[in-house]
This record gives C-alpha cells, structure tokens and sequence, in this order.
C-alpha cells in the first residue's frame, strides 16, 4: 500500500512542479504548452530517477517514457491534450 502511495506523491509533484513552471511562465493554452509540459515532466522524472532508491526508478522511468510518449502525441494531434488540474 505504502509503494503505491508514494509512487502517485512522486507523479503528483513531478506534474506539480511542470504545471507550475508553465504557469509561471505564463503561456497560453496551446499545443506548444502542452507538449512543452510532457517535455518537462520526462526530463523531471528522468532526473528524479537518478537519485531515488532503486524500488521507484523502473516507476519514474516508465513515467519519462509515457511523458515523451504524450509529447508526441500531443504534437501530432489538432487540438492539445491537458492535464491540467487548474
């Protein structure tokens, strides 16, 4: 139970802190916001990977590859995709 709890605390500061940047920054809801925040978030997660204990890498990593997935995604799809809790 603990494992799963702090897996979705890591994914929710990781979207926490993307948002946040995007928001500070204050670009308006478009594709390019999106797939600058699943950019974002593989990067965190990817760093974040590096300095954890071993049981939560394989979780961040696969949380890296989902976000690039997205990106991806976003960018070739018409209108943008959000995950934005605001």
């Amino acid at each position: 139970m603990s494992y799963i709890v702090i897996n979705l605390f890591i994914l929710l500061l990781i979207i926490l802190f993307a948002e946040s940047l995007i928001y500070l920054i204050s670009i308006k809801n478009t594709k390019l916001k999106s797939i600058l925040t699943y950019i974002v978030m593989a990067v965190i997660a990817f760093i974040i990977s590096q300095y954890i204990p071993n049981d939560y890498k394989e979780f961040t990593k696969t949380l890296a590859a989902a976000s690039l997935i997205l990106a991806l995604v976003s960018f070739f799809k018409k209108t943008p995709i959000s995950i934005s809790f605001i």
